[in-house]
C-alpha cells in the first residue's frame, strides 16, 4: 500500500457485530464438542490398550482443554447465551460420566 492510499473502515451495524460474535462462539462450541467426542472415543479405546488411540487421545485432550479455557473466559465475560452455556455444561457432563464409568 502506498502512503497516499486511504483505508476505508466498514461500519458494521451493532446487530451484525452481535451475530458475528455469537457465530464465533458457536464455532468454538462446535469445535469443543467435536474434540471432546474424539477425546472420549480415544480415551475409551486407550483403556482397552489400543496403541493408536494411546497416541491420539492426549492431543484431543489438550485441544479440548484449550477450547474449554476460551469458553470459560467467554462465560466470565458474559459473551455466551444461556443456550450456549447449557451446551457447554452438557458436554462437560459427558466427560465426567465417561471418566467415572
Amino acid at each position: 500500500m502506498e502512503k497516499n492510499e486511504t483505508i476505508t473502515i466498514l461500519n458494521v451495524p451493532k446487530k451484525n457485530k452481535e451475530e458475528l460474535t455469537l457465530n464465533k462462539w458457536d464455532k468454538k462450541l462446535n469445535d469443543y464438542n467435536n474434540y471432546v467426542k474424539e477425546y472420549l472415543k480415544h480415551y475409551k479405546k486407550s483403556l482397552k490398550g489400543n496403541s493408536i488411540s494411546l497416541s491420539k487421545y492426549p492431543y484431543f485432550k489438550l485441544k479440548s482443554e484449550s477450547l474449554n479455557k476460551k469458553l470459560n473466559k467467554g462465560i466470565k465475560k458474559e459473551l455466551l447465551t444461556k443456550k450456549q452455556q447449557t451446551t457447554i455444561f452438557k458436554i462437560r457432563k459427558k466427560i465426567v460420566n465417561t471418566c467415572i464409568n
